[in-house]
């Protein structure tokens, strides 16, 4: 399996469904360590900017490797703004998990958008050790195949 996708697989394997019909935030659990907590405020600021269109914010703080999966950044952007059209924006966040796993701390988001309401999609952002993001991707909640992860599209 490619090493990217183990990551990813895990995440969403440990990720229950949670109804659709849930109109609150669920708490995000106290994070167990610093690494958690920062993992958990930076997720949801990186998220913030990028659903702000401030994407440059999140590709410098992305890995060589990450940067290679996703293209540049003018591919990056437009993902975003073509996912922004379609989808619209987010509706209701449904969870936040924030975990470490093999040197990796994951913050999760799990959202409805306003164009795809009935899908809930989990925005999943990793961590390495130094603070530089792994790992971004974007799935639908319980999909594990990996043509199905927004940075595995062709």
């Amino acid at each position: 399996m490619n090493t990217l996708l183990r990551p990813v697989t895990l995440c969403l394997t440990l990720l229950a469904p949670v109804s659709v019909a849930q109109t609150f935030l669920l708490p995000a659990p106290a994070p167990a360590t610093a690494a958690e907590q920062a993992a958990l405020t930076r997720g949801r600021a990186l998220i913030a900017d990028f659903y702000a269109l401030r994407v440059e914010r999140m590709w410098q703080v992305f890995t060589a490797e990450m940067r290679a999966r996703w293209g540049t950044l003018t591919e990056f952007r437009t993902y975003r703004e073509a996912g922004a059209k379609t989808f619209g924006a987010e509706q209701r966040v449904l969870r936040e998990q924030v975990f470490t796993d093999a040197g990796t701390t994951y913050y999760i988001r799990s959202a409805t958008f306003e164009r795809d309401a009935q899908t809930i999609w989990d925005l999943i952002v990793g961590f390495d050790a130094v603070g530089r993001v792994s790992l971004f991707a974007i799935a639908a909640e319980g999909e594990q195949a990996p043509e199905r992860l927004a940075w595995a599209a062709p």
